[in-house]
């Protein structure tokens, strides 16, 4: 995925006062955390938590990916070759992140909060009981907001880079198990509601000589159950979400892999997502790796199946060699690129035959900045 701003620019911290750089940056996101209390995807998927005050722990929302223990070098990614990197000011090796794959990805993307802001242009009908493929699912938070939002049928993360997709299993593991907890939770909290319900006819059965019936206990918390019209609630209603997520969550899968190598049953897939992917194919495999991944997807495609594709804008073509060494086959390629991403959606339509290409959210794209980028819906 996209590169994460300014990831390589800024100069290293002296030695000297790295840890206590180090020290004020955790107190910070701890007192953020505490201010803040995770809803959503980051209260179920939370690393932080569970992981707080043990060796290298991190949250997937935060952090640079250079330090702590479970930062993964860039020697995981075992797909094309070499990484790059280059040294840093002390001559140190850099991390190259050559397929876009960047660790801690989220944590620039969508900030403190793990909720995708690009969710909210989905529609539950293009995933709603449908067969999903994301390609370069990063640590796999829109596939799992989307299984457990839209409820997909099966959902399948790709990515080439084994240590995203092993952190994206292991969201995965915490996801179920808090599922799991979340539907007991509801089945006690449902009986108890039919326990007291019983009880309040019962006693409005025997107050049948016109007593205080609303001034019984029992009657006061049934009828308020009833009343509430549950604004303000919301961790119950997110509760109340992940409790009918199981079957969801139980069709998620992730897998390591280079999505030019994978291989489709034609009509096999009803709907996929390509975010801020598109850039990275380019550059290490050309015009011709970005063709064969649009063909492949097309033909994979159920009839009416829809393919949702964010490309990067061109400017950050450019950015992606400044901001850490490529290897220079990319450089290559990218001298070599004429599907510039102003002309995908043409090439969509036209080419590979896409029924209708249509923005469902528009963008500059030889001059979008950051993460302000188009999104392109596809139907087959």
């Amino acid at each position: 995925m996209e590169e994460a701003p300014g990831a390589e620019e800024a100069p290293e911290a002296a030695p000297a006062s790295r840890a206590a750089t180090k020290k004020r940056s955790r107190e910070d996101r701890d007192a953020a955390g505490a201010s803040n209390p995770p809803s959503g995807l980051d209260a179920w998927a939370e690393e932080a938590t569970a992981n707080r005050g043990g060796a290298g722990a991190a949250s997937s929302a935060g952090g640079d990916g250079r330090g702590g223990g479970d930062a993964a070098p860039a020697s995981h990614v075992k797909f094309g070759g070499a990484n790059g990197g280059g040294r840093d000011a002390n001559g140190r090796q850099r991390q190259c992140f050559r397929y876009g794959n960047y660790h801690r990805y989220y944590g620039y993307r969508v900030g403190e909060s793990l909720e995708d802001h690009r969710i909210a242009h989905l529609k539950r009908e293009w995933f709603h009981r449908k067969r999903c493929v994301d390609v370069g699912c990063n640590e796999g938070l829109v596939s799992l907001s989307i299984a457990v939002s839209f409820g997909s049928t099966t959902m399948l993360g790709i990515d080439i880079d084994e240590w995203l997709v092993k952190k994206a299993r292991e969201k995965l593991r915490r996801m179920r198990r808090a599922a799991a907890k979340a539907a007991t939770k509801a089945e006690r909290e449902s009986e108890e509601a039919a326990r007291m319900a019983a009880e309040a006819s019962a006693r409005e059965a025997d107050a049948a000589a016109g007593g205080t019936l609303r001034s019984h206990p029992a009657t006061r918390v049934a009828a308020a159950t009833e009343t509430t019209d549950g604004t303000g609630e919301v961790g119950s209603q997110l509760g109340a979400k992940l409790a009918d997520s199981g079957p969801s969550l139980g069709g998620v899968t992730f897998r390591a892999s280079n999505i030019l190598d994978e291989t489709f049953e034609p009509g096999s897939v009803d709907a996929f997502l390509c975010l801020s992917v598109t850039k990275w194919i380019q550059l290490n495999w050309g015009d011709a790796g970005l063709k064969k991944m649009f063909k492949q997807i097309y033909d994979a495609l159920s009839p009416g199946g829809v393919f949702i594709v964010e490309p990067q804008p061109w400017k950050s073509y450019k950015q992606a060699f400044r901001k850490q060494k490529m290897p220079e086959e990319t450089r290559e390629h990218f001298r070599g690129i004429e599907l510039r991403p102003a002309f995908f959606a043409e090439h969509l339509r036209q080419v590979v035959g896409f029924s209708s290409v249509q923005a469902i959210r528009s963008a500059d794209l030889h001059v979008a900045d950051e993460f302000d980028r188009n999104l392109l819906l596809c139907v087959k």
